[in-house]
């Protein structure tokens, strides 16, 4: 790499940085202890014994010239950190502001159900919602640590729903 093309870096990332402390609107407390990524939305939707997950989360000024410069791929241990518990974790899509993910085997069949037990997050979003299948609504969460334990139907006509809340 030559001398003008490491200054150039250079001075975007310092352009970065600045704009990033100029602006009122950002709340660096979110970004407190070392994180830069901040998880806003979490929404799960289950089919069967797994579940797709979209995820919008929003990084600090310092990650997201990283990630421009870099690419998002440097993301997914991060995004793969707030699902750490779950047996298996596949990263679909990812971007700057958002990613979709399969998680596989994480609820098991009960009679004409699947029951998923509540499972910790690694890092806490700001909502979380969970879509139920065959259209029986969602169920909203603020900041929480975990997810919800909650019984669904294999089938259509077997739509008898029950969730509770985990003490965790």
């Amino acid at each position: 790499m030559n001398l003008k093309s490491i200054i150039v870096i250079a001075f975007i990332i310092s352009a970065v940085l600045l704009a990033g402390r100029v602006s009122p609107a950002m709340n660096f407390e979110q970004y407190r202890e070392g994180k830069y990524i901040h998880v806003d939305n979490i929404v799960m939707e289950f089919s069967g014994a797994n579940a797709t997950v979209d995820v919008e989360y929003h990084l600090s000024p310092l990650a997201n010239a990283y990630i421009f410069l870099f690419g998002s791929k440097h993301l997914e241990p991060k995004i793969k950190e707030i699902f750490l518990k779950f047996p298996e974790v596949k990263i679909r899509e990812i971007g700057l502001e958002s990613a979709t993910l399969q998680l596989t085997n994480i609820s098991w069949k009960y009679g004409n159900d699947y029951m998923h037990n509540s499972t910790k997050l690694g890092l806490q979003p700001d909502i979380l919602t969970v879509v139920f299948p065959y259209n029986q609504g969602t169920r909203k969460l603020q900041n929480p640590d975990s997810t919800l334990s909650v019984f669904y139907p294999d089938h259509p006509e077997n739509q008898k729903n029950t969730t509770k809340k985990s003490n965790r």
